[in-house]
């Protein structure tokens, strides 16, 4: 079964590509210097476990307070998730999850004759009752239930009581967990027998690395472990290397993560309080932030077009994540290199204010 165009990748790298010099839409730190740890870096480029190299899945166990046993090293959090589709999924079965969201998590299961029952965001009230409604979502045929919380793109962050109804729902939990900085309010503390996935990418801005993992419970782990044998077999213990060093530096990141995301914020919302043409949805805890575009006659899709041809400036529109009418803005940015891409954005709305595309010079 043909998988769909992935939509979020196709406006990165074939309508974007080459048309903006101001990045405000890769939603993560912006990249780091792998420098200050080729030090620790091994020089052997062979095979490596096909589960991480034990000092690693011993780091990222530490970070969530679990036996390494629970612990898989993949490329990126995306591998992760497909492992979990390609080793539980049988045709008939059903995955919950949420939209608007990740294509991936929405799109994917039905390559391996699942269906995706997806429940919708609540964003008048901040998804207040989202736990209790994903749970009653939850059928006799349902075989995992997909999450992302902290999420992309609306920034909404699952409270702790959140998870009650899903823990009484027996059903295996998956959280996408990116964007938690602090795994003591991990999914595998909420939900007994639950799996979490998360990588180096976003917060400690080493997309480069692509070390993601999967944290769960060991049978999980191991059914995962042995479909990867057929697929890409291990990481590269080079990039193991430098991963674990990077889980060294831990507090220093995640201090600069942190750091960024209070010196952006500040500077966003003191620019959204004189734009309201956009409408900005309170991120929990996430390097960017969902805006409701209000400009007549311009649609999401439409405003980050004319943003490329206008300013060169990259945003996200809302659109790939299934949320037109919005737009994603990633703020966790150097304040001048915000405050340019800002000034760029405040041009183009207020030009489109009351103005079809058609009327602009």
């Amino acid at each position: 079964m043909p998988v769909p165009p992935y939509r979020s990748q196709e406006w990165l790298f074939d309508v974007a590509a080459g048309r903006y010099d101001v990045d405000l839409a890769v939603s993560g730190m912006e990249s780091q210097s792998v420098e200050p740890l080729l030090p620790e870096m091994t020089t052997k480029a062979g095979y490596d476990v096909d589960r991480g190299a034990g000092k690693l899945r011993a780091a990222v166990a530490e970070c969530y307070g679990v036996p390494a046993e629970q612990v898989l090293i993949t490329h990126g959090a995306q591998e992760a998730l497909y492992l979990l589709y390609a080793a539980l999924l049988e045709p008939g079965d059903e995955v919950v999850a949420r939209a608007p969201g990740w294509q991936q998590t929405l799109d994917l299961p039905a390559r391996f004759g699942a269906t995706t029952v997806s429940v919708d965001y609540d964003l008048t009230d901040g998804d207040a009752r989202g736990g209790e409604r994903v749970a009653e979502a939850v059928g006799p045929r349902t075989r995992m239930v997909v999450l992302n919380s902290p999420h992309n793109p609306t920034g909404l962050t699952f409270a702790d009581h959140q998870w009650e109804p899903l823990a009484a729902t027996d059903t295996l939990v998956v959280n996408d967990e990116e964007y938690l900085t602090d795994f003591g309010r991990s999914v595998v503390h909420h939900v007994p027998g639950s799996c979490s996935v998360s990588s180096l990418s976003k917060v400690y801005g080493f997309p480069g690395l692509r070390l993601g993992w999967l944290v769960g419970p060991p049978e999980v782990v191991e059914k995962c472990v042995n479909y990867r044998r057929y697929t890409t077999i291990s990481n590269s213990p080079l990039l193991e290397d430098l991963g674990l060093a990077v889980l060294g530096r831990r507090e220093t990141y995640l201090a600069a993560y942190q750091q960024r995301l209070a010196d952006g914020w500040r500077v966003f919302r003191d620019w959204a309080s004189d734009h309201p043409q956009l409408r900005p949805l309170p991120p929990q805890g996430t390097p960017y932030v969902c805006c409701r575009v209000d400009l007549p006659g311009t649609s999401s899709w439409d405003l980050c077009t004319e943003l490329l041809d206008r300013e060169r400036l990259l945003l996200m529109p809302g659109d790939v994540f299934g949320a037109p009418g919005y737009v994603r803005i990633s703020y966790a940015r150097p304040v001048d290199l915000l405050t340019e891409g800002l000034d760029r954005l405040g041009r183009v709305v207020t030009a489109l204010s009351g103005l079809e595309l058609a009327e602009l010079p």
